[in-house]
């Protein structure tokens, strides 16, 4: 039983080791941090995939936020929308110029055709998303400017 015990135990702290490495390519790093919204095994910490702007302005709206409110979002801005049924996803090839990236990503979220721009930053530990736009449908936004509007910045 001890056994079955340690077994369980080393493969939940390789799939923990997983969610924490870097990422080589743009590509891969989009490609792991969809991956839940097909298996619903979502990581605890998200932050692992964001830049450390990026994480930055999550913390000030958090911080800046009562308790009990709301913060500067009210849906998913990787899946513009609140709740996700993905498919067909597809991770356009990165433009890569130094230690940035741009690539798009498309998919359809319950039958809606849903169209993002990522933008990527190379950081010690890999690559990671800085920002993501969305140009598309009714409330078009980039994410960095969500937080800045609610943060006065």
């Amino acid at each position: 039983m001890r056994l079955i015990a340690l077994a369980a135990g080393c493969v939940l702290a390789m799939s923990s080791l997983a969610w924490a490495q870097g990422y080589d390519s743009p590509e891969a790093l989009l490609e792991a941090f969809y991956e839940p919204y097909f298996t619903d095994d979502f990581v605890d910490d998200e932050s692992l995939f964001r830049s450390a702007r990026l994480n930055a302005l999550y913390e000030a709206d958090a911080e800046s936020t009562p308790e009990g409110e709301m913060g500067a979002l009210s849906f998913d801005p990787y899946i513009d929308g609140q709740d996700y049924q993905l498919s067909n996803l597809e991770i356009g090839e990165a433009e890569v110029d130094g230690d940035s990236a741009v690539v798009d990503v498309s998919f359809e979220n319950f039958d809606r055709p849903t169209f993002l721009t990522y933008e990527l930053v190379l950081e010690d530990d890999g690559w990671k998303i800085d920002d993501v736009v969305s140009e598309e449908g009714e409330y078009p936004y980039r994410l960095s400017d969500i937080f800045a509007s609610t943060l006065g910045e």
